[in-house]
């Protein structure tokens, strides 16, 4: 019996175990080779930044963190004592971002008027963190020299990217 009159159905049963792991190697190399090719897998889209993530609170907490703990408890309790005069201070930012929204959508637009909106605005904000600021210098002149160096290369992370 010669090869080409040999059919599978009248194989041995080694010969048909050998062409069905071919098959099987074949299409798993398939697989894999199509998997290799394709990359990983997109990293998840960022998350939306909540107002919580760019607050002053957070930002002291993720800075606190990163401080020998003496020097965090130093300046975590700096920030309490202002916590009154940066929640007044907060409020005052958040009313300048309602009259700043109110100019920017008036009918007929003043651009006057929202120009000095978006200046109180800024304003505001600047009073905001000038009591962070503060709170810093104040806690840093208490703090080891490892504390304020780790201030001094902190960096806050990026806030994640979204539509603009």
């Amino acid at each position: 019996m010669s090869w080409k009159a040999s059919s599978m159905a009248g194989a041995p049963a080694p010969r048909r175990l050998l062409m069905v792991s071919l098959a099987l190697n074949l299409f798993f190399a398939g697989v894999g080779l199509a998997v290799a090719l394709r990359g990983p897998p997109p990293p998840p889209p960022p998350q939306a930044a909540t107002p919580d993530d760019r607050s002053p609170r957070v930002r002291i907490d993720r800075l606190a963190a990163t401080l020998p703990a003496a020097d965090a408890r130093l300046l975590l309790d700096r920030f309490r004592a202002e916590q009154g005069r940066l929640t007044a201070a907060e409020g005052v930012s958040r009313a300048a971002q309602d009259r700043a929204r109110a100019a920017l959508s008036a009918t007929p637009f003043d651009p006057a008027a929202a120009d000095a909106a978006l200046a109180d605005l800024r304003n505001a904000r600047r009073d905001v963190w000038s009591i962070v600021h503060g709170v810093i210098l104040g806690a840093a002149q208490g703090m080891s020299r490892e504390g304020r160096e780790r201030i001094a290369a902190w960096v806050p992370p990026a806030p994640p990217a979204g539509p603009q």
